[in-house]
Protein backbone atom coordinates (compact mmCIF):
# COMPACT_ATOMS: atom_id res chain seq x y z
CA UNK A 1 0.00 0.00 0.00
CA UNK A 2 1.42 3.32 -0.35
CA UNK A 3 1.76 5.26 3.03
CA UNK A 4 -1.51 8.39 4.06
CA UNK A 5 1.56 -0.35 -0.04
CA UNK A 6 -2.17 -1.80 -4.08
CA UNK A 7 -4.37 -10.59 -11.18
CA UNK A 8 -3.67 -12.32 -15.30
CA UNK A 9 -2.67 -16.11 -16.00
CA UNK A 10 0.88 -15.69 -18.08
CA UNK A 11 1.71 -17.91 -20.55
CA UNK A 12 4.84 -17.89 -22.74
CA UNK A 13 8.07 -16.45 -22.87
CA UNK A 14 9.25 -13.98 -20.40
CA UNK A 15 10.32 -10.88 -21.06
CA UNK A 16 13.55 -9.54 -20.19
CA UNK A 17 14.02 -7.69 -16.73
CA UNK A 18 15.47 -3.81 -17.97
CA UNK A 19 15.55 -2.56 -14.70
CA UNK A 20 18.58 -5.00 -13.58
CA UNK A 21 20.57 -7.78 -14.22
CA UNK A 22 19.49 -11.05 -12.56
CA UNK A 23 21.79 -13.56 -12.75
CA UNK A 24 19.60 -16.79 -13.87
CA UNK A 25 15.89 -15.78 -15.49
CA UNK A 26 14.32 -19.55 -15.82
CA UNK A 27 10.81 -18.06 -16.78
CA UNK A 28 7.26 -16.34 -16.35
CA UNK A 29 5.57 -19.19 -14.39
CA UNK A 30 1.82 -19.62 -15.08
CA UNK A 31 -0.38 -17.73 -11.87
CA UNK A 32 -2.60 -19.63 -11.15
CA UNK A 33 -4.29 -22.94 -12.34
CA UNK A 34 -7.92 -21.86 -12.64
CA UNK A 35 -9.79 -22.21 -16.34
CA UNK A 36 -8.50 -20.44 -18.79
CA UNK A 37 -10.63 -18.06 -19.30
CA UNK A 38 -10.34 -16.84 -15.85
CA UNK A 39 -7.92 -13.74 -15.05
CA UNK A 40 -4.78 -14.15 -13.98
CA UNK A 41 -3.73 -12.06 -10.80
CA UNK A 42 -0.09 -11.68 -11.34
CA UNK A 43 2.83 -12.07 -13.34
CA UNK A 44 5.31 -14.05 -11.61
CA UNK A 45 9.40 -13.34 -12.86
CA UNK A 46 12.20 -15.68 -11.52
CA UNK A 47 15.56 -15.08 -11.03
CA UNK A 48 18.69 -16.57 -8.81
CA UNK A 49 19.32 -20.57 -8.88
CA UNK A 50 16.15 -22.68 -8.61
CA UNK A 51 18.27 -25.17 -5.98
CA UNK A 52 18.58 -22.62 -3.40
CA UNK A 53 16.21 -21.42 -0.80
CA UNK A 54 12.73 -20.19 -2.43
CA UNK A 55 11.91 -16.00 -1.53
CA UNK A 56 8.79 -14.62 -3.00
CA UNK A 57 8.88 -10.80 -2.87
CA UNK A 58 4.73 -9.34 -2.89
CA UNK A 59 5.11 -5.53 -3.33
CA UNK A 60 2.57 -3.08 -2.37
CA UNK A 61 -0.06 -0.82 -3.89
CA UNK A 62 0.32 0.60 -7.41
CA UNK A 63 4.03 -1.26 -6.95
CA UNK A 64 5.78 -3.73 -9.77
CA UNK A 65 8.24 -6.42 -8.91
CA UNK A 66 10.52 -3.39 -10.15
CA UNK A 67 10.73 -2.18 -6.47
CA UNK A 68 12.81 -4.91 -5.77
CA UNK A 69 15.85 -4.59 -8.59
CA UNK A 70 18.48 -3.66 -6.22
CA UNK A 71 17.20 -6.62 -4.04
CA UNK A 72 17.43 -9.34 -6.68
CA UNK A 73 21.00 -8.06 -7.60
CA UNK A 74 21.88 -8.27 -4.50
CA UNK A 75 21.36 -11.95 -4.21
CA UNK A 76 22.38 -12.89 -7.18
CA UNK A 77 21.99 -16.91 -7.36
CA UNK A 78 22.21 -17.49 -3.75
CA UNK A 79 18.57 -17.71 -3.48
CA UNK A 80 15.28 -18.93 -5.76
CA UNK A 81 13.63 -15.62 -6.18
CA UNK A 82 10.17 -15.34 -7.08
CA UNK A 83 9.02 -11.47 -8.20
CA UNK A 84 5.03 -11.30 -7.69
CA UNK A 85 3.20 -7.87 -9.70
CA UNK A 86 -0.29 -7.81 -9.06
CA UNK A 87 -2.20 -7.17 -12.01
CA UNK A 88 -3.23 -3.24 -12.44
CA UNK A 89 -0.10 -2.14 -10.50
CA UNK A 90 2.96 -0.46 -12.28
CA UNK A 91 2.22 -0.96 -15.84
CA UNK A 92 0.96 -4.68 -15.58
CA UNK A 93 -2.62 -5.19 -17.18
CA UNK A 94 -5.75 -4.85 -14.76
CA UNK A 95 -8.02 -8.22 -14.23
CA UNK A 96 -10.86 -8.75 -12.49
CA UNK A 97 -13.41 -7.03 -10.49
CA UNK A 98 -14.69 -7.48 -6.98
CA UNK A 99 -13.03 -8.55 -3.64
CA UNK A 100 -8.75 -8.07 -4.31
CA UNK A 101 -6.96 -9.33 -1.25
CA UNK A 102 -8.50 -12.81 -0.82
CA UNK A 103 -8.41 -13.76 -4.56
CA UNK A 104 -4.71 -12.90 -4.86
CA UNK A 105 -3.66 -15.25 -1.43
CA UNK A 106 -5.79 -17.99 -2.63
CA UNK A 107 -3.72 -17.79 -6.38
CA UNK A 108 -0.27 -17.14 -4.66
CA UNK A 109 -1.57 -20.33 -2.49
CA UNK A 110 -2.32 -22.09 -5.54
CA UNK A 111 1.51 -21.10 -6.68
CA UNK A 112 3.02 -22.71 -4.23
CA UNK A 113 1.18 -25.73 -4.45
CA UNK A 114 1.60 -25.95 -8.01
CA UNK A 115 5.55 -25.37 -8.04
CA UNK A 116 6.20 -27.51 -4.93
CA UNK A 117 7.77 -24.84 -3.17
CA UNK A 118 8.82 -25.65 0.67
CA UNK A 119 10.30 -23.73 3.21
CA UNK A 120 9.33 -20.86 1.74
CA UNK A 121 10.41 -16.65 3.30
CA UNK A 122 8.01 -14.43 2.11
CA UNK A 123 9.00 -10.77 2.07
CA UNK A 124 6.33 -8.07 1.76
CA UNK A 125 6.12 -4.12 1.52
CA UNK A 126 2.92 -2.44 2.86
CA UNK A 127 -0.50 -4.37 1.25
CA UNK A 128 1.93 -6.96 -0.32
CA UNK A 129 2.77 -7.90 3.62
CA UNK A 130 -0.68 -8.27 4.86
CA UNK A 131 -0.94 -10.76 1.93
CA UNK A 132 2.11 -12.39 2.63
CA UNK A 133 0.80 -12.90 6.28
CA UNK A 134 -2.59 -14.37 5.07
CA UNK A 135 -0.46 -16.94 2.58
CA UNK A 136 1.19 -18.29 5.44
CA UNK A 137 -1.64 -18.44 7.80
CA UNK A 138 -3.12 -20.82 4.34
CA UNK A 139 0.34 -22.83 4.02
CA UNK A 140 1.81 -23.25 7.46
CA UNK A 141 3.26 -26.29 6.51
CA UNK A 142 5.23 -24.56 3.54
CA UNK A 143 6.54 -20.91 4.96
CA UNK A 144 8.91 -20.57 7.71
CA UNK A 145 10.01 -16.61 7.88
CA UNK A 146 8.18 -13.81 6.71
CA UNK A 147 9.48 -9.95 6.45
CA UNK A 148 7.32 -7.53 6.97
CA UNK A 149 8.04 -3.97 5.47
CA UNK A 150 6.24 -0.72 6.76
CA UNK A 151 2.90 -2.91 7.26
CA UNK A 152 -0.02 -2.56 9.92
CA UNK A 153 -2.80 -5.44 10.06
CA UNK A 154 -5.07 -2.56 11.06
CA UNK A 155 -4.29 0.44 9.65
CA UNK A 156 -7.53 2.74 10.17
CA UNK A 157 -6.42 2.29 13.73
CA UNK A 158 -2.56 3.88 13.22
CA UNK A 159 -4.69 7.52 12.35
CA UNK A 160 -7.57 6.56 15.13
CA UNK A 161 -6.62 4.05 17.97
CA UNK A 162 -10.10 3.84 18.81
CA UNK A 163 -11.45 3.30 15.61
CA UNK A 164 -13.79 -0.18 15.21
CA UNK A 165 -12.99 -3.01 12.62
CA UNK A 166 -16.98 -1.52 11.89
CA UNK A 167 -16.19 1.88 11.62
CA UNK A 168 -13.12 0.80 9.74
CA UNK A 169 -14.78 -0.72 7.03
CA UNK A 170 -17.14 1.87 6.06
CA UNK A 171 -14.43 4.77 5.58
CA UNK A 172 -12.84 1.97 3.69
CA UNK A 173 -15.39 1.81 1.40
CA UNK A 174 -16.00 5.27 1.19
CA UNK A 175 -12.76 5.99 0.51
CA UNK A 176 -12.45 3.39 -2.76
CA UNK A 177 -15.57 5.26 -4.01
CA UNK A 178 -14.60 8.45 -3.48
CA UNK A 179 -10.97 7.38 -5.50
CA UNK A 180 -12.13 5.59 -8.24
CA UNK A 181 -14.52 8.15 -8.99
CA UNK A 182 -12.09 11.13 -9.04
CA UNK A 183 -10.76 12.52 -12.62
CA UNK A 184 -7.29 11.19 -13.19
CA UNK A 185 -5.58 14.55 -12.81
CA UNK A 186 -6.69 15.08 -9.12
CA UNK A 187 -6.29 11.23 -8.67
CA UNK A 188 -2.56 12.38 -9.72
CA UNK A 189 -2.75 15.18 -7.78
CA UNK A 190 -2.97 13.47 -4.17
CA UNK A 191 -0.64 10.93 -5.02
CA UNK A 192 1.55 13.91 -5.43
CA UNK A 193 1.20 15.41 -2.37
CA UNK A 194 1.99 12.24 -0.53
CA UNK A 195 5.49 11.65 -2.17
CA UNK A 196 7.25 13.46 0.68
CA UNK A 197 6.44 10.49 3.13
CA UNK A 198 7.04 7.45 0.61
CA UNK A 199 10.41 7.85 0.16
CA UNK A 200 13.17 10.47 1.76
CA UNK A 201 14.93 11.16 -1.77
CA UNK A 202 13.67 12.75 -5.03
CA UNK A 203 14.74 9.39 -7.16
CA UNK A 204 12.37 7.09 -4.23
CA UNK A 205 9.87 9.17 -5.02
CA UNK A 206 9.56 9.76 -8.81
CA UNK A 207 9.76 6.24 -8.71
CA UNK A 208 6.65 5.98 -6.90
CA UNK A 209 5.07 8.69 -8.90
CA UNK A 210 6.09 6.64 -12.09
CA UNK A 211 4.15 3.70 -10.94
CA UNK A 212 1.14 5.04 -9.58
CA UNK A 213 1.13 6.99 -13.07
CA UNK A 214 1.43 3.44 -15.36
CA UNK A 215 -0.99 1.68 -12.51
CA UNK A 216 -5.15 0.96 -13.12
CA UNK A 217 -6.70 3.14 -10.81
CA UNK A 218 -9.88 1.32 -10.31
CA UNK A 219 -7.59 -1.37 -9.08
CA UNK A 220 -5.88 0.92 -6.91
CA UNK A 221 -8.76 2.33 -5.34
CA UNK A 222 -10.17 -1.00 -4.54
CA UNK A 223 -7.29 -2.42 -3.25
CA UNK A 224 -7.26 0.70 -0.68
CA UNK A 225 -10.39 0.29 -0.10
CA UNK A 226 -9.70 -3.24 1.44
CA UNK A 227 -6.21 -1.79 3.09
CA UNK A 228 -8.19 1.27 4.70
CA UNK A 229 -10.99 -0.82 6.27
CA UNK A 230 -9.69 -3.77 6.83
CA UNK A 231 -8.56 -5.61 10.15
CA UNK A 232 -6.20 -8.40 9.49
CA UNK A 233 -5.33 -9.50 12.95
CA UNK A 234 -7.46 -12.20 13.39
CA UNK A 235 -5.40 -13.84 10.92
CA UNK A 236 -2.27 -13.68 13.22
CA UNK A 237 -2.58 -16.37 15.34
CA UNK A 238 -2.26 -18.69 13.18
CA UNK A 239 0.68 -17.62 11.76
CA UNK A 240 3.23 -19.92 12.60
CA UNK A 241 6.37 -18.52 10.80
CA UNK A 242 8.95 -16.60 12.40
CA UNK A 243 7.61 -13.27 11.13
CA UNK A 244 10.66 -9.56 11.30
CA UNK A 245 9.24 -6.66 10.85
CA UNK A 246 10.58 -3.76 9.98
CA UNK A 247 9.30 0.38 10.81
CA UNK A 248 10.19 3.48 9.47
CA UNK A 249 10.88 6.22 11.43
CA UNK A 250 12.63 9.53 10.18
CA UNK A 251 12.57 13.37 11.50
CA UNK A 252 10.18 15.18 12.05
CA UNK A 253 7.64 12.83 12.75
CA UNK A 254 5.01 13.15 14.57
CA UNK A 255 5.41 10.21 16.93
CA UNK A 256 9.00 9.49 18.34
CA UNK A 257 10.82 6.25 17.69
CA UNK A 258 9.56 4.62 20.11
CA UNK A 259 6.32 5.42 20.58
CA UNK A 260 6.26 3.84 16.90
CA UNK A 261 7.20 0.86 17.96
CA UNK A 262 4.76 0.47 20.48
CA UNK A 263 2.26 1.41 18.61
CA UNK A 264 3.74 -1.70 15.78
CA UNK A 265 4.00 -3.75 18.57
CA UNK A 266 0.54 -3.51 19.78
CA UNK A 267 -0.53 -4.28 15.88
CA UNK A 268 1.29 -7.54 16.27
CA UNK A 269 0.66 -9.00 19.63
CA UNK A 270 -1.21 -11.78 18.49
CA UNK A 271 2.04 -13.02 16.07
CA UNK A 272 3.55 -16.05 18.04
CA UNK A 273 7.11 -15.83 17.12
CA UNK A 274 8.09 -12.24 16.06
CA UNK A 275 9.98 -8.79 16.37
CA UNK A 276 9.57 -5.54 15.72
CA UNK A 277 12.31 -3.57 14.19
CA UNK A 278 12.77 0.25 13.31
CA UNK A 279 14.70 1.23 10.18
CA UNK A 280 15.91 5.15 10.97
CA UNK A 281 15.84 7.92 8.35
CA UNK A 282 13.56 5.91 6.53
CA UNK A 283 10.13 6.47 4.64
CA UNK A 284 7.70 3.96 3.93
CA UNK A 285 9.84 2.40 0.74
CA UNK A 286 12.61 0.97 3.01
CA UNK A 287 14.36 -0.89 0.38
CA UNK A 288 14.51 2.59 -1.45
CA UNK A 289 15.60 4.46 1.37
CA UNK A 290 17.91 2.41 3.59
CA UNK A 291 18.91 -0.44 0.86
CA UNK A 292 21.89 -1.86 2.80
CA UNK A 293 20.28 -2.00 6.31
CA UNK A 294 16.93 -3.91 4.23
CA UNK A 295 19.54 -6.31 2.84
CA UNK A 296 21.30 -6.56 6.39
CA UNK A 297 17.63 -7.38 7.28
CA UNK A 298 16.66 -9.87 4.50
CA UNK A 299 20.18 -11.78 5.02
CA UNK A 300 19.44 -12.58 8.66
CA UNK A 301 15.91 -14.01 7.24
CA UNK A 302 17.44 -16.10 5.11
CA UNK A 303 20.41 -17.18 7.25
CA UNK A 304 17.53 -18.51 9.91
CA UNK A 305 16.37 -21.36 7.40
CA UNK A 306 20.17 -22.67 7.22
Amino acid sequence: MLKPGWSKKICGPMKPLSWAVIGVIIAIISANSAKADDAALFEVERAGSASQQSIIFIPGLATPAEVWSETVVALGNTADIHLISVAGFGGIPAAGEGAFISPLVNALAEYIDGHELDQVTLVGHSLGAQIALQLAAARPGKVDDILVIDSAPFFAALFNPAVTPQQAAQYGQGMAAQMAAMPREQFMEMTQQGLAIQSISENGQMKVLGWMESSDQQVVARAMGEVAGGDFRPVLSEVKAEVSILIAWAAPSPVSEAQLLAIYQGQYDDLENSRVQVVRDSRHFIMLDQTDVFMEHLQSVMMSED
